[in-house]
């Protein structure tokens, strides 16, 4: 017997907390949600005959191309199966956008309701960073899912929070929202995470610089740089000078053991613009590397200096295979292809942005939303976020743009 819509709304409301509660908690059960949520789509095509919807035709067309091209293009790139399958794992979170739109299209509760459950997700993420910070205060602290993932979440959560603290009216939720941002720059700080770090203060100021051009305001300007200022002169007198010490070498490119996060990092982009070259149309499909090309040229790599040694001793024996940059791991895999991604990433929300940042009555989440995603960009120029299950935050910051701009409309309207 066919469910009523009803009931099947009921399946779909529970499956859209599960998602939000697993936010910043668990990839693991991030992954077996994003399999459902393909389930419940299927169903909703299937038992009622509702199309995929994310607020805009043409991004949908182009999302749907994007996959469809994305599996022809890397059969060819890698003459194999194997990197259609990894294509396809990879974008797995993109179906969130699908799902989640028309819920909270339906019932702005549901929109609200999950943010709260995101909201009790990261607060359990505070708590866990909290307690590894008091075991090791001056060590880089974990948390669920690494030192990387928990330092990006931070910054993710706190541009956001601080996008909806510059708007909102009401006092005692503009203390709510700051606190948040706070607690998420301490997290980004308490894991000494540079990229991160470097993309919450990108996404703020981003954001200082939409509100203003929405809105421009001399007062608001001066207590906006003011506020800034204080947040950044207190943040940094805050810190203990062992956790600050990582961080004054965030642009240092010298080549050394005691740099050798940095120093590394460039020897992988190193290999990386080398594999592009070796095939710059197709690529070598998603995450494979048939050819072994990267042990390739970490093969070549110099051994003039004990650092040069080191660098190449552990790309050869540490498991590492991949540039440590999203962009440069687009291109080697994809080829040409990589201009899509570039446009999904960069010109597809500041087309929202810059099309709808004027005429919003409620502008609170878009600003927040592309903090994130700036957040997000920021931090992927130097880890592999595309790969892991890190990509499904950008799909859902994408998912809250679409629905603040519909919500908006409805309220004109």
């Amino acid at each position: 017997m066919k469910i009523s819509r009803e009931h099947y709304g009921k399946i779909e409301e529970i499956l859209l907390y599960l998602i939000g509660l697993s936010l910043f908690v668990s990839y693991d059960i991030s992954k077996i949600l994003a399999s459902v949520t393909i389930l419940v789509l299927i169903g909703r095509k299937v038992l009622y005959k509702e199309p995929l919807d994310c607020g805009n035709e043409k991004i949908k067309k182009f999302i749907i191309g994007y996959i469809l091209i994305g599996i022809v293009w890397n059969f060819i790139g890698g003459m194999s199966y194997k990197p259609v399958r990894n294509f396809l794992k990879m974008a797995r979170y993109m179906p969130f956008v699908f799902f989640l739109y028309p819920l909270f299209q339906k019932k702005k509760e549901f929109f609200n309701r999950f943010l709260i459950c995101g909201l009790g997700s990261y607060l359990i993420l505070l708590g866990k960073v909290l307690s590894e910070y008091k075991k090791n205060p001056f060590g880089r602290v974990d948390a669920f899912e690494g030192v990387n993932p928990t330092g990006t979440m931070g910054a993710m959560v706190a541009v956001f929070s601080f996008g909806l603290f510059v708007s909102e009216k009401n006092i005692f939720k503009k203390i709510g929202f700051l606190a948040i941002y706070l607690s998420g720059v301490w997290i980004t700080v308490a894991t000494q995470g540079r990229a991160p770090l470097v993309g919450a203060l990108l996404g703020t100021g981003l954001i200082i610089g939409l509100e203003l051009y929405s809105n421009f305001n001399v007062k608001k300007m001066m207590i906006l740089f003011l506020a800034t200022l204080i947040l950044i002169v207190g943040g940094l007198k805050t810190i203990p000078p062992q956790k600050l010490a990582r961080f004054k070498t965030a642009f240092n490119t010298e080549k050394t053991i005691e740099n050798h996060s940095n120093g590394l990092r460039l020897e992988m982009w190193k290999v990386g613009i080398k594999r592009v070259a070796e095939n710059p149309i197709f690529g070598s499909g998603t995450k494979f590397d048939r050819e072994n090309l990267f042990k390739k040229f970490a093969e070549e790599l110099s051994e003039k200096t004990e650092a040069d040694k080191n660098y190449k001793y552990q790309l050869l024996n540490l498991g590492f295979n991949d540039a440590h940059s999203m962009y440069i791991n687009a291109a080697v895999d994809n080829g040409v292809y990589v201009v899509s991604l570039l446009i999904l990433w960069f010109l597809i929300p500041g087309y929202l942005v810059i099309k709808n940042i004027k005429s919003l009555a409620d502008k609170r989440y878009l600003l927040g939303a592309v903090g994130g995603v700036t957040a997000y960009l920021t931090v992927g120029a130097f880890w592999m976020l595309w790969r892991t299950p890190e990509q499904m935050y950008f799909w859902i910051l994408l998912t809250i743009m679409f629905s603040t701009i519909t919500f908006n409309e409805s309220e004109n309207e």
